[in-house]
């Protein structure tokens, strides 16, 4: 399949081959009540053929674009294939974004037809369509859409004809691989999002750089976590497996992910590194929590005992033994590796996963490269980098530091604002507007977005990400924001883990206790970095940083500005003191 990717001339024509080459296969697996059900090869293409005639019946033109917001299923993937198999283009939407958000999409996509979930995403339009005919409106859940009386998606899979099959055939001839199959609005951390327009041949060619590095194959299982309506999840765990061969079964929400990998077996899950913090957490609070012989033994031999002397190498192989066997049940008993991406992970956690046979991939990309840059090669895997640069890619560093790259997954432009598609990709080169190095071997380091590095009193660049993940890598931290630009020292807003403080310290812990042992924990986190990376102060907040209150993005980044103006008397009381 591998080889196919460079003569296919659309997604959908290569998800067809796929399907036709073992018909019969497992494509999806679909969750019901009892459990995953498979999904043929056969079945999931003709629904999706079916779903595009249902869609030329509407009267869907070429390049109109449809606005796809809903939760991550079967049925989403099957509406997004049905969407570019005729000619059409897809404008994936977070089922998070606010009334707002969806209004301005609306009318900076000029988008014709309107796919939703149900109620809710009806409701944040206010029961109306905001010029689009109600018609033109469908939503996913039958049960919702009689009583808002609007049409549901899978109508459009009745009453197709012989003449919608062959206008059907004749849109898919016509694709090409400079035509838009996507725009997708960037969630940002600031302003408004910008919509980046990604051909099929970017994504194609950009599946066929990272195959080398990330080694998705025919007949394994990937669990999809991430939303759809994210590039990386898209361009990897959706276009990347439907058309490589490998079976998608897709968790119910991203906080029931434990329950849905011992349901699923997947041999790859796919995730942000908040998932893998959290995994790390709940393993690490396992072993300490064992008593007796083998608790000590497991302790030491995992690296987490306070003893100066390192466990010899045969106890660190049984220990590793006994460890990953217990853990890959839970996981499902197939997870071979996991692959992150979206932000940066931390080294520690990279190594503890490395070290216990259950590698993460840790990977590099933005919406605008379609989405990845550099990945680690599963069989080189170097902690503290994200890989080196796809083959069909060419990178290097600007003097300022930042990253530049061109090659064929670059996007054709910002939709509707060449100003800002003029200002990004300059000589053919886009600005990442990441700083980052490269090593001997070519590995690529990043420390962080140009615009978040701290700049200090004393003019030192501080790049705020890399202390943020080793402060929440410890137990007893769920989330930290590091400010101190201008200042001469560092300061931080802190999250405690909420499970980890009942554990400890009870329902009502006391402030003053507490506040000493986040002070060790972030002690323990920053101690071998320079004075200036060390946190001085740092305010406990009052509840957790969330998206309903716009203060990270839909994959959990956060949102610097948003969270200092929220918290700017915090912020200041802190440096009075």
């Amino acid at each position: 399949m591998v080889a196919d990717l460079g003569r296919f001339r659309s997604l959908p024509e290569g998800l067809f081959a796929r399907c036709t080459l073992d018909p019969d296969g497992c494509i999806a697996l679909e969750r019901q009540p009892q459990g995953f059900q498979k999904v043929s090869a056969a079945h999931f293409q003709a629904r999706v053929q079916a779903r595009a005639e249902g869609l030329l019946r509407l009267g869907v033109k070429r390049g109109e674009r449809v606005i796809l917001m809903a939760p991550n299923s079967m049925d989403w993937a099957i509406m997004d294939f049905a969407i570019l198999s005729i000619g059409a283009i897809t404008v994936p939407l977070y089922p998070s974004f606010s009334p707002r958000e969806i209004h301005y999409v609306l009318g900076d996509s000029g988008a014709g037809l309107v796919l939703l979930e149900g109620k809710n995403e009806w409701e944040k339009m206010g029961g109306e369509g905001w010029g689009v005919p109600h018609e033109r409106i469908l939503l996913r859940n039958p049960d919702a859409a009689r009583s808002a009386s609007l049409k549901y998606w899978a109508q459009l899979e009745q009453d197709n004809t012989t003449l919608h099959r062959q206008e059907l055939a004749e849109r898919l001839g016509e694709l090409q691989r400079e035509q838009i199959a996507s725009i997708v609005y960037t969630s940002g951390t600031t302003g408004w999002p910008k919509g980046v327009m990604l051909s099929h041949g970017n994504i194609l060619s950009n599946i066929a750089g990272f195959l080398p590095l990330v080694p998705l194959r025919r007949g394994q299982r990937l669990l999809s976590i991430l939303p759809l309506s994210h590039v990386f999840e898209r361009g990897t765990g959706h276009f990347g497996a439907y058309l490589l061969g490998l079976e998608v079964a897709y968790a119910e929400r991203p906080d029931t992910v434990l329950r849905d990998m011992e349901a699923a077996h997947p041999d790859i899950v796919i995730a942000v590194p908040r998932v893998f913090q959290l995994l790390y957490s709940r393993v690490r609070r396992g072993i300490e929590e064992r008593h007796g012989l083998l608790g000590r033994f497991m302790q030491r031999g995992a690296g987490l005992s306070d003893s100066n002397r390192s466990a010899p190498p045969w106890q660190r192989y049984v220990a590793r033994r006994l460890l990953v066997s217990g853990l890959r049940k839970k996981l499902g008993g197939r997870l071979r590796f996991f692959v992150s991406g979206g932000a940066p992970l931390d080294t520690d956690i990279t190594r503890f996963f490395l070290d216990i046979g259950l590698p993460v991939v840790e990977g590099y990309g933005m919406t605008e490269t379609s989405p990845v840059i550099a990945a680690n090669p599963l069989d080189d895997i170097r902690p503290g980098t994200v890989g080196r640069f796809l083959p069909n890619l060419q990178g290097r560093i600007a003097a300022d530091g930042e990253i530049l790259v061109r090659g064929p997954s670059i996007m054709t432009g910002y939709w509707n604002n060449d100003g800002a598609t003029r200002e990004t990709i300059v000589d053919g080169w886009l600005h990442t507007g990441d700083v980052g190095s490269l090593d001997e071997n070519g590995y690529l380091t990043i420390y962080d977005r140009k615009k978040d590095l701290i700049v200090n009193s004393a003019g030192e660049n501080i790049p705020p990400q890399k202390i943020e993940m080793r402060l929440m890598a410890q137990a007893l931290i769920s989330q930290a924001v590091v400010f101190g630009d201008r200042l001469p020292y560092l300061s931080a807003l802190i999250f405690p883990n909420p499970e980890q403080v009942q554990a400890r310290f009870g329902a009502k812990p006391d402030t003053s206790v507490l506040r000493k042992a986040l002070q060790e924990s972030i002690h323990t986190a920053l101690q071998d970095l320079p004075s200036y990376e060390q946190v001085r102060r740092f305010a406990v907040l009052p509840e957790a940083l969330s998206e309903a209150h716009g203060e990270v993005t839909p994959t959990l980044k956060i949102k610097r500005r948003v969270v200092a103006e929220r918290y700017a008397e915090l912020l200041t009381e802190m440096r009075k003191n």
